[in-house]
């Protein structure tokens, strides 16, 4: 028992257990009667933590316990014991009110929980439709956008680059193309192959065109030029020759020669002829060849003689160049510059020098025959005319 109890009478002191017991029955009751599910509405009940909230009916009943005890003090006793009972009944009303209030707030939770929205019944039993009709819907999707990309400036070129040209200009390719900045992506990639061909065609030094398609609409020409492989010389010009052979017709200043070798005086089959030789040997080989004559025997009509930079000359058939010539890196290790590899019959070596006063000897002796043989021509000739002269004077 607190002091102030120990001040009361043994009546006050009964009749305030009286009070007690019958608060905390009139409360067991009421608690009995109120829902399970209980959230107070009061601002200040919903301001406490939870722990203080579970603990309600014993706060309530320390309350009311002290303020009978306040009442005794202040009163006397004949007071305390009259207005005890009303200040009991007061604290009880004020829970029944409170407890009220929860119950109503608790109802229309759960009334609004149980309440369906105006969004969930609006679709509601309609998941069985989208599922029939999603394919159809895709397809008005897809026909919708597609339009509208169609309708776009997206779908119309922007630019049109060229790279991988090293002789032919950007521009030249560009407009030989026939691609213009208002054409449609899907013409373009329509007739791409078309379009690679038409500029292959039209620039000989360009082998081949790929034209390639960058998102949103950008389109871009990657070149792949013919290389230089050699230069013919005929009539004192110099012309270049790619390496698929063709010719271009536009003669090279003589001073902006490049290390290529020479040939000289050889037709356009000719020409062809020997590049496709040329480009399989090894590029060692192809180094050392300056300059290339066309040297004919009675036996062999395309026998060349090919100078090279290491002093040596090779003699080759033209129709067995890619056959022989890759043997002379290995021929030339064994002599000493400057040498004639002839490679006509076998391969064979002999110093330049001798082989030089061998061809003029050859040629002094072909001379000599054919000069024997025109005057034989001649006297035969000079016989017959004798002879008919005789005849017609008898």
């Amino acid at each position: 028992m607190s002091e102030k109890d120990i001040n009361l009478t043994p009546w006050q002191q009964k009749h305030l257990e009286y009070q007690k017991r019958k608060a905390e029955e009139a409360k067991k009751e009421k608690k009995a009667n109120q829902p399970k599910k209980v959230h107070f509405s009061s601002p200040f009940l919903k301001s406490l933590p939870k722990t203080e909230k579970n603990f309600d009916d014993t706060r309530d009943e320390a309350e009311s316990a002290e303020l009978l005890e306040e009442g005794f003090e202040t009163n006397n006793e004949e007071t305390q014991s009259s207005e005890a009972p009303i200040e009991n009944e007061k604290i009880i009303a004020q829970l029944e009110q409170l407890s009220q209030e929860n119950e109503y707030e608790y109802e229309y939770e759960e009334e609004q929980i149980k309440r369906p929205s105006r969004f969930s019944s609006l679709f509601k039993g309609s998941a069985p439709l989208l599922k029939k009709m999603w394919p159809a819907l895709a397809i008005v999707v897809l026909v919708f956008v597609g339009s509208l990309y169609l309708i776009s400036p997206l779908s119309k070129i922007s630019t049109f680059s060229v790279s991988g040209n090293a002789n032919e200009s950007s521009e030249q390719v560009a407009l030989a193309s026939g691609i213009q900045t208002s054409d449609s992506i899907f013409n373009i990639l329509n007739n791409k192959e078309k379009i690679e061909a038409t500029i292959e065609q039209k620039f000989p030094r360009i082998s081949a065109v790929t034209i390639n398609y960058h998102f949103p609409n950008r389109f871009e020409a990657i070149v792949k030029e013919h290389t230089n492989s050699v230069y013919v010389k005929r009539n004192d010009q110099t012309y270049l020759v790619l390496n698929n052979g063709y010719v271009i017709t536009t003669p090279v200043d003589a001073t902006k020669l490049e290390k290529l070798p020479v040939l000289q005086n050889f037709n356009d089959e000719e020409v062809k002829t020997f590049v496709n030789a040329y480009e399989t040997l090894k590029p060692a080989i192809k180094s050392l060849m300056t300059n290339v004559t066309k040297t004919p025997t009675d036996a062999t009509k395309d026998f060349i003689a090919i100078d090279m930079s290491d002093g040596n000359q090779v003699r080759v058939s033209l129709s067995q160049l890619a056959d022989r010539l890759p043997y002379y890196p290995s021929v030339a290790k064994q002599v000493q510059a400057p040498q004639v590899v002839d490679m006509e019959a076998g391969i064979y070596t002999k110093p330049k020098a001798a082989y030089d006063a061998y061809l003029s000897q050859l040629s002094t002796s072909k001379s000599a025959s054919i000069s024997a043989q025109n005057a034989k021509k001649t006297d035969a000739s000079s016989e017959n005319t004798a002879q008919s002269t005789t005849t017609s004077s008898n």
